[in-house]
């Protein structure tokens, strides 16, 4: 049965020609049934094939604007995706607002298994773990990690944590208190982002905290059936870390509480390497979880120096 709340898709695209097609193939058949109201692509002037793909699609087709003013900082380029999901979801009037990563597509049963969570009237934004676009052994390995963190935050949504949950709580979610839903697919109110004034500086773990500053509850649903390109190689991984890490300085983690689980996680991560190793057998957990959080650790102290410093 068709949900009564309405719902549109923003999907923002910067040169996406490679994955585009894998992501509007997949919501073509929750349109054509009426769970999806309209699909709206944001196109952010792309150099290669994106908007003419797109074109074939039965969506609308809107193009960024603002860019320029971004180009010269450190978080311009995460701005630059919410600053087109804010016109996304700015030029339709559905009931809830999905916003969707170019690179990442829907599987079977995501509708109407994720409007039964917007039953819960007090539920303002809905965050859906992704499994991982398998393409090769890296890949993989990257999305044994993914299921790892999915079945934790699974079960601390579900019972009081014990002191062991508690350590990992503090230092996979930075030092917040809940976790931030965030990522490359996740579902908010209208209501919602009326009253916050949608994405901002903060990007999409901002838009979370405000929607709960705002008095409106969030939540990940684990089991969601989204697939998500991830690096290809590790050293991909190292250079996306060390993004996000920059980028992270200038995130909305609590102070001393985000600093303190810097050190924690990287010397957690040695551990969990080992863990997940033994049982995923697979030895690239070794290397790889290590090597991404010194990425991220070296971008968050780049970044604190760069806001040190009056940059953005």
């Amino acid at each position: 049965m068709k949900s009564k709340l309405s719902l549109s898709v923003a999907i923002a695209t910067w040169n996406s020609a490679q994955t585009i097609e894998r992501c509007l193939d997949s919501l073509m058949p929750y349109l054509h049934d009426g769970y999806i109201d309209e699909i709206i692509v944001v196109e952010g002037h792309s150099t290669d094939q994106t908007a003419e793909i797109v074109r074939s699609y039965q969506v609308k087709l809107i193009f960024e604007e603002g860019m320029e003013s971004w180009q010269s900082s450190i978080i311009r380029s995460h701005y630059s995706t919410f600053n087109a999901f804010n016109m996304g979801w700015k030029a339709c009037h559905t009931d809830l607002l999905m916003f969707l990563d170019s690179d990442a597509y829907l599987g079977e049963n995501f509708f109407p298994y994720a409007l039964n969570y917007f039953e819960n009237t007090k539920l303002g934004i809905l965050g859906c773990w992704p499994k991982a676009w398998i393409t090769n052994d890296f890949t993989r390995t990257i999305g044994e990690v993914w299921q790892f963190h999915g079945e934790r935050i699974s079960a601390l949504q579900k019972q009081s944590p014990n002191i062991f949950e508690k350590v990992y709580q503090f230092a996979a979610w930075r030092g917040n208190k809940v976790a931030l839903t965030s990522g490359p697919c996740y579902i908010a109110r209208r209501e919602c982002l009326e009253a916050v004034g949608g994405h901002d500086i903060l990007a999409d773990l901002g838009l979370c905290l405000h929607i709960m500053e705002a008095g409106w509850a969030s939540q990940w649903w684990t089991e969601a059936p989204v697939y998500h390109f991830p690096p290809q190689r590790l050293s991909q991984l190292w250079h996306q870390r060390y993004h996000w890490g920059e980028d992270g300085a200038f995130r909305p983690f609590e102070g001393w509480r985000n600093i303190l689980s810097q050190p924690l996680r990287i010397i957690g991560a040695a551990g969990l390497g080992i863990f997940l190793a033994v049982r995923f057998r697979n030895r690239r957990h070794l290397l790889g979880l290590p090597t991404a959080e010194l990425g991220h650790f070296f971008g968050y102290i780049a970044g604190k120096i760069a806001r040190a410093r009056g940059k953005t």
